[in-house]
């Protein structure tokens, strides 16, 4: 696998951006990497890097972003929600666009968590199909994302509140955060590519039944479904143990390649 670390223009801040490509001379097709609430493209136990790894070595490039605030991106965390992060995701997606090693009808977006949402919520782009690892894929409702911990009232009162992540860290969490809440869209049932829901069943961070029902009520016939048993939120890749991570990229690799 060979890397490009690179910074795209996004309006008035740049967007950190990993590109990762097979090891072998072509045009390939890619996967842009949406992270998690509060983590960044290499968080969550490295989860992307070994998903970038296993993809590269099937033949697929990659790239993994960090949203605004996280990791990289140097854009003020006041404007850190779902409105940013959209406009992040195209942004990125659209670069894909411009990049002569990658093909350029055959571009997915997959999310993690919160990226899950923000993939749900780029279902009008061109995208060829799109994937969630534990997404949170509610997002036809305004106010359906809930977050363990989140004290909107203090924000609300206070204009911010310190919000203690999974791996230690203290971050600030704004209103425009809580705002985001309200964007919600239908659009996902109007996308007509292939879409792969994968599930960790042990998750205590995010419902598996908030994936569970879309995939038993949104009617559609071009949804899949992976269930990884005995997998947290990371599919236990925080734990350093990447058995089930590597179980479940071992099955969204051969989706792909009929897929992408």
């Amino acid at each position: 696998m060979f890397e490009k670390r690179i910074f795209i223009p996004c309006e008035d801040h740049d967007i950190p951006m990993v590109l990762a490509y097979p090891d072998t001379e072509g045009v390939f097709p890619c996967m842009l990497l949406l992270h998690g609430f509060m983590s960044y493209k290499e968080g969550d136990g490295y989860m992307f890097r070994e998903t970038a790894k296993a993809f590269a070595d099937a033949g697929i490039a990659s790239a993994r972003i960090d949203f605004c605030s996280m990791g990289e991106n140097r854009y003020s965390r006041v404007h850190y929600g779902t409105e940013i992060c959209v406009k992040e995701a195209k942004t990125a997606f659209e670069y894909l666009l411009t990049d002569e090693h990658i093909a350029h009808d055959r571009i997915g977006i997959l999310g993690h968590s919160m990226g899950g949402r923000i993939t749900f919520l780029s279902s009008e782009l061109p995208s060829k199909c799109l994937i969630t690892f534990n997404g949170a894929v509610n997002v036809t409702k305004p106010g359906e994302l809930k977050l363990k911990d989140m004290k909107e009232e203090e924000i609300k009162t206070q204009g911010y509140s310190i919000y203690q992540t999974s791996d230690g860290r203290a971050e600030l969490l704004f209103p425009k955060f809580v705002e985001g809440q309200q964007i919600h869209s239908d659009a996902i049932y109007r996308y007509t590519n292939p879409i792969l829901v994968c599930v960790g069943a042990d998750d205590p961070t995010l419902d598996p039944q908030v994936s569970y029902t879309f995939v038993e009520t949104c009617g559609m016939k071009n949804v899949d479904m992976i269930v990884i048993e005995e997998a947290n939120h990371t599919f236990n890749a925080k734990t350093g143990d990447l058995t089930k991570m590597h179980e479940l990229l071992g099955n969204v690799v051969p989706w792909l390649k009929e897929n992408l």
